[in-house]
């Protein structure tokens, strides 16, 4: 009998990238394809305005003809496309999105071969395709006024930087999940975090007195010395290899380019080497049932709970507490309020804000915080703990109170979240009034009750499965990932609106109001809605049931 050939290269990449399409729309084989090549266009119809966007400005006539903004623009374009690629699996805390390091362990593919078809199908995601547009819209404009000597080679280096900036990428959803799958992540998260504020405090921020001079005279009474110092220096790092490359060639400097695109290469191996040590490390400890949890011998944490909604109540919170990727959103907010700092983001804010800065961005940071802690868990709210549900169901509790207690857990974390967020940013930055702290809780009391309400309710109707092995759960629907979207938006408006009708002179009582009072009308609405919840969990408990405990 003759044995069947293992599938190819190719093979593997175009199943690799079909199964995500499935996996997008929740779905399973023999379905509509076509739905999920819309859903595909659908959710990457932003880098269409972006990528013109940014070709209409490389094509404007004071960018065009000047020597040194093009480049300025290309490297600047190029190292921020980087540093969100490289860093999105921190930033959104979206490592559980890539499944296929677990899902394919048992399949006829080598881990290295994963490794390779997984870095090249992350490059056909829908995300991919709106970070990279603005870079895409760039280039293609700046060679359309700048003449770009041997066009092939030109193409060439851009598929090499999107290569580099994939296997980076792994290499830090590689390394983020091993740290989750550590019996001590929380001190390792927590270490990392400490080492990083103690790195930034060490390095001096950068001088904004830029700002001052364009204020006062425009653009024209810029010192050009500081953006070219900018451009040169964006060049000379790993990410700056393609913009330089493009503007060798528009010089006709073939050998430099040439240059350029080898050390592109050169840092493509080493992140794919350092990957693939991580994604066999991740491999060898797959087995594992997930971060073990400390023995806490005869400190019984029931012991106190004297009604069953009080267990319910704390067997939520340490679920939560002990969750990984809970103590990863955790620390995201904190990571870019370090960040902004760094880069003097406050003062950048500052020119476009006026005296309203602090409250957008400790208002910003607060929802964000909020939005991340609560979405995430309220959007998967019956299986984010495995199989809890299956024992819930099997105890005698009311599901309804379950429920209640799971939203009353996450809301509060949510809450606290928001609350560690703002006093970090007062206490960091020395900014920000107590009008402005005011503003940004008030306005995540807005959000939050938004948020329950339409997690219960994709909970319900979209239910996924979570992998306690891992600690992730599958892919939300685009559907429910749009309406998660929807929700958030509607619950951050009070304060967006509140805020740009301030203006620059800064919140007044008058805009506290007006976040008071939309967050007053959500809590009711989520009271509201929550009876109707309460009456779904019941009809649709079978099927939940079986959607987060399929195999």
């Amino acid at each position: 009998m003759n044995r069947v050939a293992a599938p190819g290269f190719f093979r593997h990449l175009w199943l690799l990238w079909g199964l995500r399409l499935d996996i997008g729309l929740n779905q399973g084989p023999g379905r509509n394809r076509f739905m999920a090549v819309a859903a595909f266009l659908l959710s990457s119809a932003p880098a269409w305005g972006l990528g013109v966007t940014f070709y209409g400005l490389m094509r404007l006539k004071p960018i065009a003809e000047n020597d040194i903004w093009p480049f300025f623009i290309l490297n600047l374009l190029c190292f921020v496309t980087s540093a969100v690629w490289v860093t999105w699996p921190l930033m959104s805390a979206g490592v559980d999105d890539h499944s296929e390091l677990s899902r394919y362990a048992p399949f006829p593919i080598s881990p290295f071969r994963l490794l390779i078809a997984s870095t090249v199908a992350s490059l056909f995601e829908p995300r991919a395709l709106v970070f990279y547009a603005p870079l895409t819209g760039a280039a293609l404009g700046f060679a359309s006024v700048h003449p770009v000597r041997v066009k092939w080679f030109a193409v060439l280096l851009y598929v090499l930087f999107a290569l580099l900036n994939a296997a980076w990428s792994r290499v830090a959803l590689h390394a983020v999940l091993n740290v989750l799958r550590e019996k001590h992540s929380a001190q390792l998260i927590g270490g990392g975090f400490l080492l990083f504020l103690g790195a930034a405090s060490l390095i001096p921020p950068i001088d904004t007195s830029w700002l001052t001079a364009v204020g006062e005279g425009g653009v024209d009474k810029l010192d050009m010395a500081i953006i070219l110092d900018a451009t040169i220096a964006l060049a000379r790092v790993p990410s700056g290899f393609f913009g330089d490359a493009l503007l060798e060639l528009s010089y006709g400097y073939r050998r430099n380019a040439l240059v350029d695109g080898v050390g592109m290469v050169f840092f493509t191996l080493m992140g794919l080497g350092i990957a693939y040590a991580l994604l066999m490390r991740f491999h060898r400890n797959v087995g594992r049932a997930g971060p073990s949890v400390k023995e806490s011998g005869d400190n019984d944490p029931f012991a106190r709970t004297r009604t069953t909604y009080t267990t319910l109540l704390t067997r939520e919170a340490l679920d939560l507490w002990r969750n990984p990727r809970a103590r990863l959103l955790a620390s995201v907010p904190f990571v870019l309020a370090i960040l902004m700092k760094l880069t003097s983001g406050r003062a950048l804010f500052e020119y476009l804000l006026g005296a309203s800065v602090d409250a957008w961005l400790m208002g910003g940071l607060c929802i964000y915080g909020a939005v991340v802690m609560a979405s995430t868990f309220s959007q998967n709210t019956f299986a984010y703990d495995g199989h809890g549900l299956a024992m819930l169901i099997a105890a005698p509790v009311e599901l309804g109170d379950v429920l209640r207690a799971k939203n009353v857990v996450q809301g509060t974390a949510a809450g606290a979240m928001a609350l560690l967020v703002g006093l970090f940013y007062r206490v960091y930055f020395g900014k920000g009034s107590a009008l402005d702290f005011l503003c940004a809780m008030t306005a995540v009391v807005a959000v939050v009750p938004v948020l329950l309400a339409a997690g219960n309710f994709l909970s319900l109707y979209f239910p996924v499965k979570f992998h306690a092995s891992l600690k992730r759960r599958d892919k939300l629907p685009l559907t429910a990932s749009m309406l998660g979207i929807v929700a958030a938006s509607v619950g951050c408006a009070p304060f967006v609106w509140a805020l740009r009708f301030a203006g620059k002179s800064g919140p007044s009582g008058q805009t506290l109001a007006m976040i008071a009072l939309c967050a007053a009308f959500n809590l009711i609405l989520y009271r509201s809605l929550l009876p109707q919840a309460l009456r779904l969990l019941g009809q649709r408990r079978e099927i939940v049931l079986r959607a987060v405990t399929r195999e």
